[in-house]
């Protein structure tokens, strides 16, 4: 029995590391969405796969909630990788063989506060 334990929790840290390594990045989404000019900043490492970005939020005032944006338009591509969307948030993908900086823009929206809209650019540099 403890022997089938230990195979039970090497398999899940062994699994957290795959995963923690395919997607490794660090960063912010900034300030400034609000008002057009969000600047978000990422870096990751040219062995990771690709950079999780969650989604930026807008403050409900009348409610006092933040909800996530999370109805996403790519308004600028990036140039050196790809830029998708998740139930999560974003994943920039840069090309193979890519380093150096890399920069996107996006205009964001839910339907849960209709009629605002958080737009800005996020610069992933891969190193």
């Amino acid at each position: 029995m403890r022997a089938l334990i230990i195979l039970a929790m090497s398999f899940a840290v062994g699994w957290l590391s795959i995963s923690a390594a395919e997607a490794a990045c660090k960063g912010s989404n900034g300030r400034g969405w609000g008002s057009g000019n969000g600047a978000g900043k990422f870096e990751m490492s040219a062995a990771d796969r690709a950079c999780n970005i969650s989604f930026t939020n807008i403050i409900d005032d009348k409610k006092k909630t933040s909800v996530p944006a999370t109805k996403v338009r790519v308004t600028r591509a990036p140039k050196s990788g790809k830029v998708g969307v998740t139930g999560k948030g974003l994943v920039y993908t840069p090309a193979k063989g890519f380093s150096g900086r890399d920069t996107f823009c996006t205009a964001n929206t839910t339907p849960k506060v209709p009629g605002v809209t958080l737009s800005g650019c996020i610069t992933v540099t891969v190193r």
